[in-house]
């Protein structure tokens, strides 16, 4: 059984090993070549990749070969002298370092620059190659849900909070289209990062969906991912994104960009929820309308 060192641990993937204690943790529920997933027997969500990319759930380890040729969906991940297991591998935690507590900047974000972001950020999402997006036409059902989520959902943020008028809206596209997680769910997942980072400085509540809601409409994995986003436990990636929104000197519009590439259609789908939350959010301050102007580049209105 070939042993594997793991170079970084989340936050929240360590809180859900107790390594001292040789207990069942749960059970492989998706395998792919380069990570697979855990769910826990306290419902949570571990990450296991070999990719760089941190996030509060990842473990990131150090391997070159398939995570299919090793780990099996439905069977079963334990810990034993320390080290975390499957049938065919075990992962060592000697000397990983923990996630680091993340700092995120106390200053007010500047709503002009990010007006001009979203716009420039809106013109880009529109210029790609976007088949089989949120973005894509062609996929009507799909592109026709956003339109109707993005004037039902977004736009009377404006004028107040409407928690339940929101999940109403956003019930019509959790588990829309196809993939692994499906379009709506990247997309939903994109505005409420952006949406509720901001909350605070605009002295707004942040939008918080039950659990139930999501997972009654999506698969599990990708209903724990929203959530977790939701209360922004996000990768480095999407950290960057908050980060640079209340960073005079940060680019947000490169912080958006680089999402884009992520999966087949996940990072455009991503990308284009985080832009529609930055224009309604800074219409809210800024008493604009800058979100219709966003939303027709993008095909929605």
């Amino acid at each position: 059984m070939p042993t594997l060192h793991a170079n970084q641990i989340g936050s929240l993937a360590a809180q859900a090993l107790n390594l001292d204690e040789e207990s069942t943790v749960g059970q492989v529920i998706a395998t792919f070549p380069n990570s697979f997933y855990v769910k826990t027997r306290e419902d949570q969500l571990l990450f296991i990749t070999n990719r760089s990319l941190r996030s509060p759930i990842t473990i990131n380890v150090a391997y070159s070969g398939s995570f299919t040729d090793k780990v099996k969906p439905l069977e079963l991940v334990y810990l034993h002298d320390g080290r975390l297991c499957t049938s065919n591998l075990s992962i060592e935690f000697t000397n990983t370092p923990a996630e680091e507590e993340k700092v995120r900047s106390d200053s007010d974000p500047h709503y002009p620059k990010l007006t001009a972001a979203s716009m420039l950020l809106s013109t880009i999402l529109n210029v790609i190659e976007n088949g089989g997006s949120v973005l894509d036409q062609n996929q009507l059902m799909v592109h026709d849900s956003i339109g109707d989520f993005v004037k039902h959902g977004i736009l009377p943020l404006r004028n107040k909070e409407i928690p339940y008028e929101f999940a109403a809206a956003a019930s019509k596209i959790i588990g829309l289209g196809p993939g692994f997680t499906p379009s709506g769910d990247d997309f939903l997942l994109g505005f409420l990062v952006i949406y509720n980072s901001l909350s605070p400085a605009i002295a707004r509540t942040p939008i918080y969906l039950e659990f139930e809601q999501l997972s009654g409409r999506t698969n599990w994995i990708s209903a724990k991912l929203v959530d977790y986003a939701q209360h922004l436990q996000v990768d480095d990636q999407l950290l960057h994104v908050i980060q640079s929104m209340s960073d005079q000197y940060a680019d947000t519009v490169t912080a958006l960009e680089a999402l884009i590439p992520r999966g087949h259609t996940s990072g455009i789908d991503i990308s284009t929820g985080g832009v529609l939350g930055l224009s309604v959010v800074c219409d809210i301050v800024l008493r604009q309308r800058t979100t219709e102007a966003v939303a027709a580049k993008l095909g929605f209105l």
